[in-house]
């Protein structure tokens, strides 16, 4: 195969992803691997696994592991995919699978950290309350309890509605699955207050600039870290997109909650995936030693 082989079936592989519910965003960042594959392939001549082991070093030289790999997994189902076509004139998702190609490269190796770097402890936590509050930053303060309460991702925010939080069982839908956030009595009754007291009568809880568009992730991070900010002692690279859920995690299972059942709350199709969610920082490892007696 050449590099125009790879050009000509590109917007049919992204439209084949498409059809598997990829999410928009990663078929944005499918298109961007794709694009800097081709890009990196020399010209008039036929692909060689040395083409694509060069690809990978050159990887090596610009990115971090778990990019690489990234990079790596999705170029290697491109050249699976295009070999498939070319063979066949049509994807067939059972050959696919059962496909071997000469020209695939092994993945890099990442060892797990036994250790979370940068995620907020339960009393920073409460800090941040304090001082949301305090600053009358409630639509902030309720942002924050959500999440640790319920463990969503930050875009299932989109799914609390006057209407929905009337429920204790909220649906929503992230990545091709459905199912139930589970809301507790208390942050239900303080929803609905707040609803009550800033008279917001229909749709989402917190809006954005437009009424009806929920309000922009960006936009609540940058509010979180300047709260964080006002907390002496809070790093502000603790306030990220995985912290409140990491927080949530480490709670549910030091409440007695097992990993099948936090891994059916947080959405994960792996428990595998969970189980990053719940190691244990430095510092709170060092916290239980501490507490150690013979």
């Amino acid at each position: 195969m050449k590099k125009r082989d790879f050009l000509e079936q590109k917007e049919q592989f992204i439209l084949e992803e498409k059809f598997n519910e990829k999410a928009g965003k990663t078929l944005v960042h499918y298109r961007h691997i794709i694009e800097t594959f081709i890009d990196f392939l020399p010209d008039d001549k036929e692909i060689t696994k040395k083409d694509i082991i060069d690809y990978k070093n050159e990887l090596l030289t610009k990115h971090k592991p778990s990019t690489i790999s990234n990079y790596i997994t999705v170029a290697n189902k491109y050249i699976k995919y295009v070999e498939i076509i070319e063979k066949n004139g049509e994807f067939d998702l059972e050959e696919f699978k059962k496909h071997k190609s000469k020209l695939t490269v092994k993945n890099i190796k990442i060892q797990q950290k036994s250790s979370l770097d940068e995620v907020l402890e339960p009393e920073e936590f409460k800090r941040m309350l304090r001082i949301a509050k305090k600053s009358k930053q409630m639509d902030m303060y309720y942002i924050m309890k959500i999440i640790a309460y319920t463990g969503i991702r930050i875009n299932e925010l989109n799914y609390f509605t006057v209407e929905s939080i009337r429920s204790n069982y909220i649906e929503v839908r992230n990545k091709g699955k459905i199912r139930k956030i589970i809301l507790r009595n208390d942050l239900k009754k303080e929803l609905i207050k707040y609803c009550k007291e800033n008279n917001i009568v229909s749709g989402l809880i917190f809006n954005g600039k437009k009424e009806d568009v929920m309000m922009h992730q960006t936009t609540i991070w940058k509010r979180l870290r300047k709260i964080a900010g006002m907390c002496r002692g809070i790093k502000l690279e603790k306030v990220h997109a995985h912290s409140f859920r990491h927080l949530f995690a480490m709670k549910f299972i030091n409440e007695g909650g097992n990993i099948a059942e936090l891994a059916d709350i947080l959405g994960h199709a792996s428990v595998d995936t969970t189980r990053i969610y719940v190691r244990s920082t430095d510092y709170q490892k060092r916290k239980r030693l501490e507490k150690m007696r013979y």
